[in-house]
Parts: structure tokens; C-alpha cells; sequence
């Protein structure tokens, strides 16, 4: 199964992977920024909030990192399909 982490702002986005067999996991600020924490998701789903946020742009993560800024939870959703194949 699809492990999928998600800001906690982003709540309708989580509810939507959710209701589509997507295993979601809210990030808390400890798990922010930590490459070992984060490398256990295939994906992580951010706001888009910040340019350099949760210091992805530092981190080095196995997973794709998916900007949700201005796209509709469907739109993450195929977006992180499309990766993930």
C-alpha cells in the first residue's frame, strides 16, 4: 500500500487519498525536516506554503515530493498517481 505523508493543513486532500486507499500520515513538526522520518513515505504532499518548506529543498527523501498549492485534492491525488507508476 501507498504510504503517503501530508501536512496537517491539508486536511480535505488527506480525507480524499484516504477515501482512495491512499495510507496517509499527517506530519507533526518533529517529523519536519527529518530525512530518516521521511524517507518511510513513498510520497509527501506539501502547501507550497513556504519555498523551502519542511527543508525539502535540503532533505534528501526516496519519496516525491508533491506541491499541493492551488490544485484540488482530485489533482493531488492523479498527480501522485502518475509518479508513483
Amino acid at each position: 500500500m501507498t504510504r503517503v505523508a501530508i501536512e496537517k493543513a491539508l486536511g480535505n486532500v488527506a480525507n480524499y487519498l484516504e477515501q482512495n486507499n491512499i495510507n496517509v500520515e499527517v506530519l507533526d513538526d518533529y517529523s519536519k525536516g527529518r530525512t530518516k522520518t521521511l524517507n518511510k513515505y513513498d510520497a509527501i504532499v506539501v502547501t507550497g506554503g513556504d519555498q523551502n518548506l519542511m527543508g525539502m529543498q535540503d532533505a534528501v527523501t526516496k519519496g516525491q515530493v508533491i506541491n499541493a498549492d492551488g490544485k484540488t485534492a482530485e489533482q493531488v491525488y492523479n498527480e501522485l498517481i502518475d509518479r508513483l507508476r
